[in-house]
């Protein structure tokens, strides 16, 4: 199976804190890979780095071969063309990032429409390019359950619902790798419960994920692999099987015994 992502010896300092140190794992298309791990093992840095929020410190991410990012290159560093590496990425904040003012809809279309204002042929053919946007936008509604939404505002929907579109909006631009930090953890059992389902779905559907989360037991059933992070660094990884069922390292154990 061809690796989509490949990350090799990603390493991050705010300060003096070694926040990640050596981290190296490969993605491959259709998988879906759980980050889980106490907080402050690194997690959520290691998601801010793939999408390209923070600038790693040293190490390689690579995309369907094509080397985005190489802490010995300057030709790869975040100034350039950073928009461009992003959209091999989609992510999902754990609160949701809606814009307020916009509809469930307009926060879905306003990046497409954005990126769409760059094509060459935007003006000549601008009514129907948003046309097929707007199209988009309700596809992806109807994707997470969320149709009869569309002209909703944020503050008019439950945490669960806002969850659901964040997800449509990161899917709008059809990225390679979707990520996950915490989908849930801002919500209730029952408001959890309608996300999680969606990822699922998404997840059947193939698509290619990275999810740190705290929900062992949706880590265990959806995942192809889990890695377990410690102190910044990856300390063991494997089948869910594997790291659930059998985990070799005390670390590991003791997390999980506690989770």
């Amino acid at each position: 199976m061809q690796n989509i992502l490949e990350v090799q010896h990603l390493a991050k300092r705010f300060g003096s804190s070694e926040v990640l140190n050596d981290i190296s794992f490969s993605l491959a298309k259709g998988e879906v890979v759980s980050i889980i791990g106490s907080s402050g093992s690194g997690k959520t840095t290691l998601l801010r780095c793939l999408n390209f929020l923070e600038q790693p410190d040293a190490g390689r991410i690579l995309v369907s071969g094509e080397t985005l990012f190489d802490a010995e290159d300057p030709s790869t560093k975040l100034d350039r063309s950073l928009r461009h590496k992003r959209l091999h990425f989609g992510l999902v904040f754990q609160s949701f990032h809606l814009f307020p003012q916009y509809t469930a809809k307009r926060n879905i279309t306003l990046a497409m429409v954005l990126h769409a204002k760059e094509r060459p042929n935007y003006r000549a053919e601008k009514r129907e390019i948003l046309a097929e946007i707007d199209a988009r936008a309700e596809a992806l509604l109807a994707e997470v359950g969320l149709s009869e939404k569309a002209a909703l505002y944020p503050y008019q929907l439950s945490g669960g619902q806002q969850q659901r579109v964040a997800i449509a909006r990161a899917l709008a631009l059809n990225p390679e790798i979707l990520c996950f930090d915490e989908p849930t953890s801002a919500l209730d059992p029952e408001l959890s419960a309608e996300v999680l389902a969606t990822i699922r779905r998404l997840a059947d559907t193939g698509r290619t994920m990275i999810l740190v989360t705290h929900e062992m037991s949706f880590a265990r059933q959806v995942s192809s692999r889990v890695l377990f992070m410690a102190d910044g660094r990856i300390h063991e990884q494997g089948t869910p099987e594997e790291i659930f069922g059998a985990p070799k390292s005390p670390r590991l154990q003791s997390f999980l015994a506690n989770a």
